[in-house]
């Protein structure tokens, strides 16, 4: 609790015009720290981090893993045991949107593909759909839901990185069900 304009300007304006040794200053406020102590003993700080509840319960809320009531833990990571996790629902959505708007069948197995001096290591689409482009090529499906898109086309992003290098001509090799595979494109599709 900070000593307000209250307390310093009149303690300030009665010392003016006596000498005080610095060590009775001393003193001086260390007996009104004692006196608000005693005034302020049983109140609780509302802006405390650690403010136990007035029934004395403490919530399990703040260990990594449990939910804090928004299905997230303490550090912003989704729960332990959430059964529905909501990006994979966003995900299996967005493919199903997908397929349906363009008529065409999605493949929802997903792979690595990489390409030779990638900004990281291999990628993983959520579907994959044969795009005609040669034998055994593929459009590169990928989902974004929620801040996910923000966070796709932020400067530096290696998925956005390696999505552009994808596009504009070099093609992510991969293997699925035993055949080479290329990746020569890739569609972002947004579900809100």
């Amino acid at each position: 609790m900070s000593i307000g304009k209250a307390v310093i300007r009149p303690l300030k304006d009665a010392l003016d015009d006596m000498p005080v040794h610095v060590r009775q200053l001393s003193e001086m406020f260390r007996k009104h720290a004692q006196r608000q102590n005693r005034n302020t003993g049983e109140v609780t700080d509302l802006d405390a981090t650690r403010v136990q509840p007035p029934d004395g319960h403490v919530p399990d809320a703040s260990r990594p893993g449990v939910d804090r009531g928004d299905g997230r833990d303490a550090r912003g990571r989704y729960a332990t045991g959430q059964e529905n996790k909501p990006w994979v629902d966003k995900e299996q959505l967005g493919l199903a949107h997908y397929a349906e708007d363009n008529d065409v069948e999605v493949i929802t197995t997903q792979v690595r593909v990489d390409y030779p001096g990638s900004p990281q290591n291999g990628r993983k689409y959520d579907g994959l759909v044969a795009n005609g482009d040669g034998e055994n090529t593929y459009d590169g499906i990928e989902i974004k839901s929620g801040g996910a898109l923000a966070k796709y086309l932020q400067p530096g992003n290696t998925q956005y990185q390696f999505d552009n290098a994808v596009n504009a001509g070099a093609p992510a090799r991969g293997t699925l069900d035993g055949n080479e595979i290329l990746v020569t494109r890739v569609i972002i599709r947004e579900e809100p």
